[in-house]
């Protein structure tokens, strides 16, 4: 036998063991696992001592218990290797969990890189690398679990995640926050993941002091979906947050399964409207509370629909509450976002490739149910549904009649992935 046969055999030697490893790890074998480490096997897991699988341990018997404590501690729900990369005596396994903590029902997914050392076919040492600190916040009860952050290209975003299945990634528009899809969020995460963005300058969310456009946030967002191995997300978008998602569904496909509009255009703003709004701007950043407690007010009565306006007072004064909580600076920066330099993209709209729900307020003066009709024209897989006595914000304005539309556009677009 050559040298270089030598280490070709040995090679994948140490490989089959760590295979052997995964799949009676994955069988929840522990007499198979066990047999596979070596009389002085060294584990090392870093991090808080309160995460449960965190510390050194030394010798069969102490891993044999590791082992058999993993379910007491965590329901797996992701446990994917991509990639097994060997040298000498060393075997590297890049992949990406996603486990369930019993303890407190968080749910935490994590990219991981694990190091075997592999001697005469027997695992010598084992160590992980994840990401600890989010671990120790999904064993920490009292934590608000749900509330996540993730810094993007200079600009942090503040998102919720709840709920467990198919991934679903709201955007909201321009003045209010994320808890415009509350009443949706509450039944679609009974079956689905939804991350629910602040959007930038908006919110919890922060914001580049250089300013940023919607092509911006498209480009944040797909980094996100990746690098986060959110697979392929429903995209539904309000106003601005549509707009961002039209750009994402035809410039990143691979990130998208489907695209739900809800009262937004691919036009540029109407160049009428545009002196008005650099009013409204100054107003937001430089306006007495008064001043812009009264401007928020009058784009109230001019954004939503009469009947909401009437009916829901407490509503309405919580949604100008949220606009007056916002950053003056991040406000004026998105409004040049989401009105100045927001361009036309109807061009984009025959390149979306994925079934399509646009959905329309009957009283819209924002945008008109015209745009949403010529939207619907555009896209090659588009249903479009109004909805009467409906202005810009029908999330909460016609909730229930959203949520529905949006419960029958995710199973019909399941049923049809599954056919």
């Amino acid at each position: 036998m050559t040298q270089n046969e030598h280490t070709y055999t040995e090679k994948r030697s140490a490989t089959a063991v760590v295979n052997a490893y995964f799949a009676a790890f994955a069988q929840g074998n522990i007499a198979e696992a066990t047999a596979l480490l070596a009389d002085d096997v060294v584990w090392h897991i870093d991090g808080d001592p309160r995460v449960s699988t965190t510390g050194l341990l030394r010798g069969p018997e102490q891993v044999r218990g590791w082992l058999e404590r993993f379910p007491d501690h965590f329901k797996p729900e992701v446990f994917a290797i991509n990639q097994l990369i060997e040298h000498n005596n060393s075997v590297l396994a890049i992949g990406r969990f996603r486990h369930t903590v019993l303890s407190t029902g968080n749910t935490i997914g994590s990219d991981m890189i694990i190091h075997f050392t592999v001697a005469d076919s027997k695992i010598a040492r084992y160590q992980i690398f994840e990401d600890s600190a989010l671990l120790q916040r999904a064993f920490d009860a009292s934590d608000s679990w749900q509330d996540q952050q993730i810094k993007i290209n200079g600009t942090l975003y503040r998102y919720r995640d709840c709920g467990e299945g198919p991934t679903l990634l709201f955007a909201h528009g321009l003045l209010v926050d994320r808890d415009v899809f509350a009443a949706q969020v509450r039944v679609l995460s009974r079956t689905h993941r939804c991350i629910v963005l602040d959007m930038p300058g908006h919110g919890q969310s922060g914001f580049r002091p250089d300013g940023w456009t919607l092509d911006d946030i498209s480009g944040d967002l797909a980094l996100m979906i990746r690098e986060l191995s959110l697979g392929k997300v429903t995209f539904i978008g309000q106003s601005q947050g549509g707009m961002v998602g039209i750009r994402l569904a035809a410039r990143d496909p691979d990130c998208v399964a489907g695209l739900i509009l809800i009262g937004t255009s691919a036009r540029a703003e109407y160049p009428e409207r545009l002196e008005q709004w650099q009013a409204q701007r100054e107003v937001i950043l430089n306006g007495s509370d008064e001043q812009r407690a009264s401007l928020f007010a009058d784009i109230q009565r001019r954004l939503n629909g009469q009947r909401w306006l009437t009916e829901h007072p407490v509503d309405v004064k919580r949604e100008r509450a949220v606009m007056l909580g916002h950053s003056r600076t991040g406000l004026a920066l998105a409004l040049d976002a989401a009105v100045f330099t927001r361009g036309d993209i109807r061009a984009l709209l025959p390149l979306i490739s994925v079934p399509t729900l646009i959905i329309s307020g009957e009283s819209d003066r924002a945008t008109p149910p015209a745009l949403s009709a010529e939207m619907a024209q555009a896209i090659p897989d588009a249903t479009l549904r109004t909805l009467a006595e409906t202005g810009h914000h029908p999330t909460i304005e016609s909730a229930d009649a959203v949520t529905q539309a949006v419960v029958s556009f995710l199973f019909n677009n399941q049923s049809g992935n599954m056919r």
